[in-house]
């Protein structure tokens, strides 16, 4: 049974029929938006895909009332509250101009964008026009993340000194060949989530970060496909990201999971959707409080996982802060820039063979 003390799951909104637009129909919204909100009642109002018959078999399995033939006539229904956005990264500067012109708020699947000026500017075209924007970084709500915060918080670990997320799997990279000619692999498309993730759980900002890329010996790919990620915060803190997209030893030989220790107590939650991906295997979560012979272990079984709940977190959310029931949205495009600078910080690091550091007013 769930432990409900540790408050993993995302709050709803009070009022869920806000109508949503969806701006794309990929594997993404496919496999993980549409069933989150429909578990949710979240109320779908139209469907837009550069592909029409794909956005037709979209609305047909998620029974959307209806496809629009262009983004402008999806933003134009009067139906459409928020849009989710979910294309391209390339694709979004674009997109989100036609949106908040339409005056209609919306969420932007992550990346913001490809680079740490084009996301500034997306930022700054959205403040302008007051609309609300937030960025769909849902492993925030991962249920082990959302536990090992109210631990945090509860004060249950102690000081917290280290945060490692260990990811060495088979990952099936023809599911996204368009991927393997970028420049930028991992931290942008995937270790993005664990650095959001540890400034969530940080409530903190790194103050320097050292980062070293690699691939597989004669892989065919442009970008970094291995990763050794490490970053510094004030006083003992430490935070650090291993990744091998190439452990291609079957089950046994692969390992997703991440580790908080704090001086009275340790969370570790297996991350079991990467792991033979995209079926997955079990997830796991364990936390032990007290240390040396004091430390007892409990184990939490979640009936929710990454996929697809934890994408009912960023929408609802914002609806919540569109209703005034929160201040903003977790994650509202302006802190996004506080990710994302550690994300082209990493790749700066990359560049240079050095640390990268910031001052604590940058």
């Amino acid at each position: 049974m769930p432990d409900t003390d540790l408050q993993h799951l995302p709050v709803m909104p009070g009022n869920r029929h806000r109508g949503i637009g969806i701006c794309g129909a990929g594997g993404i919204v496919n496999a993980a938006h549409l069933p989150a909100y429909r578990k949710a009642g979240f109320r779908i109002s139209a469907i837009f895909d550069l592909d029409g018959e794909k956005a037709a078999r979209t609305a047909a399995a998620f029974e959307i009332p209806r496809v629009c033939a262009t983004l402008e006539e999806l933003i134009a229904d009067r139906e459409v509250d928020i849009v989710d956005i979910a294309v391209p990264a390339a694709q979004n500067l674009r997109v989100v101009e036609a949106v908040a012109g339409a005056g209609k708020d919306m969420l932007i699947q992550k990346p913001l964008a490809e680079d740490l000026e084009t996301a500034r500017q997306t930022v700054e075209l959205i403040e302008r026009t007051g609309v609300v924007a937030a960025v769909n970084h849902q492993m925030r709500w991962e249920p082990g993340v959302r536990a090992t915060r109210t631990l945090i918080e509860r004060g249950d670990l102690g000081e917290i000194f280290n945060i490692a997320f260990l990811v060495f799997v088979d990952t099936p990279w023809h599911m996204w060949e368009w991927l393997k000619r970028k420049a930028t692999i991992d931290v942008l498309y995937h270790s993005i989530h664990y650095l959001d993730a540890i400034r969530f759980l940080c409530a903190d900002e790194p103050e320097w970060l050292f980062c070293d890329g690699a691939t597989r010996p004669h892989y065919d790919a442009e970008g970094e496909t291995r990763l050794c990620l490490h970053l510094g915060f004030s006083g003992e803190l430490r935070a650090t990201i291993l990744t091998n997209h190439h452990a291609a030893y079957g089950l046994e030989g692969q390992q997703a999971e991440f580790r908080v220790e704090g001086t009275e107590g340790a969370a570790i939650r297996k991350l079991g959707l990467l792991m033979n991906y995209p079926e997955g295997v079990a997830d796991s979560f364990r936390y032990g409080i007290g240390t040396g012979d004091r430390c007892r272990w409990r184990e939490v079984d979640f009936a929710e996982t990454w996929f697809p709940d934890a994408f009912i977190g960023p929408m609802s959310s914002l609806m919540r802060a569109l209703d005034g029931e929160i201040e903003r949205a977790e994650t509202e495009v302006g802190d996004n820039l506080n990710t994302l600078r550690l994300v082209f910080g990493a790749y700066e690091s990359m560049r240079r063979g050095e640390v990268v550091r910031w001052h604590s007013d940058s």
